[in-house]
């Protein structure tokens, strides 16, 4: 089947074929009618004109295509939030003309693990996920003021960034475990202290320890991997300690599943003698067992946001850092202990004064 031609577009449109190109390229400073642009747009809509994506660069000097980086590859793999988080990122490319590509960014990441992507012209920006602290690579792309989204925060002075109030989330999922009498509470972090999150939410962990003058205990603390496996390796070295806790903080769900295995195989009943709590509300939160109690982070509209933000910046419009772009969730449900037989919906209240 021949494909369809600009010049196709401009015969049936009745223009010339450089006014089609500007009008499917959106050259800006063109002065046409919005009569004639709506024409010729109809008019490959009808003829099922699909763009030359080497051909559109060429002309515009922009791939169309957002790159979305991981710090590993298995994330996908292994980690609730982000196919999640994908599929509203990719509505929105997808309804606004553009590709998502993905790449991983293997640890640690080289000097210009990120400008060298940025001078490959394979993407017109990036969108960072799960950025690392200190990372030097992220920091000198940012500083080159190519398009950059930061799918957190990088904690890096001019980043762009969208980011939720984890630290409060974590201070008030820690704080509700306490209001239940705990006084023991363990955490395990979702992966190394490496990583920004991962400290943000043990920092509202402690912060929330520290409100009740409960003494925060080192040997409850402990680093998962993102995996399942992980958070039930975790969860019985913790355990195995002499401090003997009555509930966990996970840092995401699938620690706390991970973790309830070991709780289980230790002989203790959930919620009965021992409470959880994650963070995330992924698809499998609710049908744990017991249903697990968590915050609602919104994967799905935050991956929209991703998005949208990311076509403000290649389009020269500022966006900033947003620290609390949507509203979180404290999720209650049976694995607490509190009121076992319903699920409850509180918003975070803050806890912690926003950095």
């Amino acid at each position: 089947m021949r494909r369809v031609t600009t010049h196709d577009i401009a015969r049936e449109a009745g223009v010339s074929r450089t006014t089609v190109s500007h009008v499917l390229n959106n050259q800006p400073g063109i002065n046409l009618s919005q009569k004639t642009k709506a024409r010729v747009l109809a008019t490959a809509r009808r003829l099922g004109y699909v763009p030359n994506s080497a051909a559109q660069m060429l002309v515009t000097g922009r791939s169309r295509c957002i790159g979305l980086v991981f710090p590993r590859a298995d994330l996908l793999a292994v980690d609730a939030f982000v196919p999640i988080m994908i599929h509203g990122l990719n509505e929105v490319c997808r309804a606004r003309g553009y590709h998502l590509v993905m790449e991983a960014i293997t640890e640690p990441p080289g000097d210009d693990a990120y400008s060298d992507l940025a001078k490959s012209k394979r993407v017109d920006c990036l969108i960072v996920v799960n950025p690392r602290k200190g990372d030097v690579a992220l920091r000198k792309v940012i500083k080159s003021k190519f398009p950059v989204l930061v799918a957190g925060t990088a904690e890096q002075s001019g980043e762009n960034a969208i980011a939720t109030q984890e630290a409060q989330a974590s201070c008030q999922v820690t704080g509700h475990l306490i209001s239940l009498g705990h006084q023991r509470i363990a955490h395990i972090g979702h992966a190394s202290l490496d990583y920004v999150a991962v400290c943000r939410r043990l920092e509202g962990y402690r912060v929330a320890l520290e409100s009740a003058s409960l003494p925060f205990y080192p040997g409850l603390v402990n680093q998962g991997d993102f995996t399942l496996e992980s958070g039930y390796s975790a969860m019985k070295r913790i355990l195995a300690s002499n401090i003997h806790p009555t509930a966990l903080f996970a840092g995401n769900d699938t620690i706390a599943i991970g973790a309830m295995l070991a709780i289980r195989e230790a002989g203790l009943s959930i919620p009965r003698d021992f409470a959880v709590a994650g963070y995330d509300d992924a698809p499998g939160a609710a049908y744990a067992c017991p249903p697990l109690t968590t915050v609602r982070t919104h994967a799905y509209e935050h991956g929209k946001l991703f998005a949208e933000a990311a076509i403000r910046l290649m389009d020269n419009k500022e966006v900033g850092s947003q620290r609390a772009a949507l509203p979180l969730e404290l999720i209650i449900r049976e694995s607490c202990g509190a009121r076992a037989s319903r699920t409850l919906s509180h918003s975070i209240e803050s806890c912690i004064d926003a950095p």
